[in-house]
């Protein structure tokens, strides 16, 4: 059974490393959810609802942003006080190197990530699909607007504006 590396306030690797991809866990979670609702708003064309999602999900990145900092330095931590040195890069090699109690558990929490952070990505894939959908079906209707509404041809068929026929009008200045 390998050592329990700890840092200079005794606080063990593994014990760090628990917290760190429990937070980690809540964090996607929490994305996970925005992600979601972000989709809802979308679809029901809101666009104050899509306005506060996305500001609660650049809040949940910017905290994701600050684990990853502290994994970071984590992942470092472990390189120097792991002996013999191994390849540790991601949270599931610093779980593979805990005290054999800890180990199975913190294997188990990391693959929960990982799974987490698929199933977000796809989920934002999918927002990032119906936004371009929903972006395309606006400038179609912005087009048809502007074909209805440019008596003078000043729009191509495509909502352009192009060069029209010469339009011809006077005006009476006379008194």
């Amino acid at each position: 059974m390998p050592p329990t590396p700890t840092n200079a306030d005794s606080t063990p690797l593994h014990d760090e490393l628990r917290a760190l991809l429990r937070e980690f866990l809540a964090q996607h979670e929490t994305l996970l959810g925005l992600t979601t609702e972000h989709h809802e708003a979308i679809r029901q064309a809101d666009p104050l609802r899509c306005e506060r999602v996305m500001q609660a999900e650049r809040n949940t990145l910017a905290s994701i942003a600050e684990l990853e900092s502290r994994r970071q330095n984590l992942v470092r931590r472990a390189q120097t006080e792991i002996r013999p040195a191994q390849a540790v890069a991601r949270l599931s090699d610093l779980a593979r190197c805990a005290p054999e109690g800890e180990r199975a558990g913190l294997i188990e929490m990391a693959e929960r990530l990982r799974g987490l952070v698929a199933r977000v990505q796809e989920e934002q894939n999918i927002v990032r699909v119906v936004s371009r959908v929903l972006l395309a079906h606006m400038e179609g209707l912005m087009r048809q607007v502007a074909r209805s509404l440019s008596h003078a041809g000043t729009y191509a068929r495509s909502g352009a504006v192009a060069a029209g026929s010469p339009i011809v009008t006077s005006l009476d200045v006379r008194l």
